[in-house]
């Protein structure tokens, strides 16, 4: 199972539009939640983007100043793998900072 993080747009008259969507190993939930990550990804549903970005940020940087968090993954799953998921996630909250996100 993995995490598919969305962000929708509800600008325009064409109605709402997915503007980023990226997903990640449901094998990387320990080490998003020694980031403090998991609920900005998991349990923000109807949520801005705005809204979930700096705890995303936070969470990036703990991963880059952290490396021993690596060993909460399974063998299958890399921290650079966390690392880019976050960094997608959080230039996607930064462009489309009004959207609204969605998780599967």
């Amino acid at each position: 199972m993995s995490l598919v993080f969305c962000l929708v747009s509800q600008d325009g008259s064409s109605g709402p539009a997915v503007v980023f969507k990226d997903s990640a190993s449901a094998g990387c939930v320990p080490v998003w939640e020694a980031a403090g990550v998991y609920d900005a990804l998991y349990n923000s549903d109807g949520q801005e983007a705005r809204a979930v970005s700096r705890v995303i940020a936070f969470g990036v940087d703990r991963l880059h100043q952290d490396p021993r968090l690596a060993r909460l993954l399974p063998p299958t799953v890399s921290l650079m793998d966390a690392i880019r998921f976050l960094e997608n996630v959080l230039r996607g909250c930064t462009i489309h900072a009004s959207s609204t996100v969605e998780t599967r």
